[in-house]
């Protein structure tokens, strides 16, 4: 994780974010501007860039065990 001082290391960039849910970074990008990815942007114009809090990473993780479990308990009661 990059921490230059300016960043809370509570955040990770777009890339990092991407590295660790093993996605493309285009596709965290898509999901920021969906409004399903909670990002604070910073900077403006063409230097600005998303950083997206560690939480989300939680987040992600308990919604995809959710659905997991919808699933397993919908094949069960076919």
């Amino acid at each position: 994780m990059i921490n230059n001082g300016n960043v809370d290391c509570e955040y990770l960039s777009v890339k990092e974010f991407a590295f660790m849910l093993n996605v493309h970074y285009n596709t965290v990008l898509r999901s920021i501007k969906r409004g399903k990815l909670s990002a604070v942007r910073i900077g403006s114009g063409k230097k600005s860039c998303f950083r997206i809090h560690k939480s989300e990473l939680n987040r992600i993780a308990l919604f995809d065990m959710k659905e997991m479990i919808d699933k397993i308990i919908e094949e069960k009661t076919k």
